[in-house]
């Protein structure tokens, strides 16, 4: 993998759903926490992130590009990336306001 994937540390929702993208793509997926993270500043925004370089890739853009490298049975899943960014930032938006709904707890989530 080209890139870093950086979440909230203590959000178990984000540890589960990086957890689950480190099962989907070919190769390993380095995941860290984003307080870790002091290569340079990164921007303001309450989301999962994929750096790569000094490129910074938010919400569903990050994911599209994740899963890229993803096995050849999840690459189907890229097909929902067709549709209009806003809207697939707004899907991303409502599933991180409903975690608890995923049935994680989000006792010490930071977002």
């Amino acid at each position: 993998m080209d890139g870093i994937v950086l979440i909230d540390g203590n959000c178990r929702f984000c540890c589960f759903a990086s957890k689950l993208l480190k099962r989907m793509v070919t190769g390993d997926l380095p995941v860290i926490p984003e307080t870790s993270f002091t290569d340079f500043i990164l921007p303001d925004i309450e989301s999962i992130k994929w750096v790569v370089g000094h490129d910074v890739y938010v919400k569903s853009d990050a994911l599209s590009r994740i899963l890229v490298n993803a096995h050849w049975y999840f690459q189907p899943l890229r097909l929902v990336f067709l549709l209009p960014a806003g809207l697939l930032d707004k899907g991303y938006d409502w599933v991180a306001k409903n975690r608890l709904f995923w049935g994680k707890s989000v006792d010490d989530c930071a977002i």
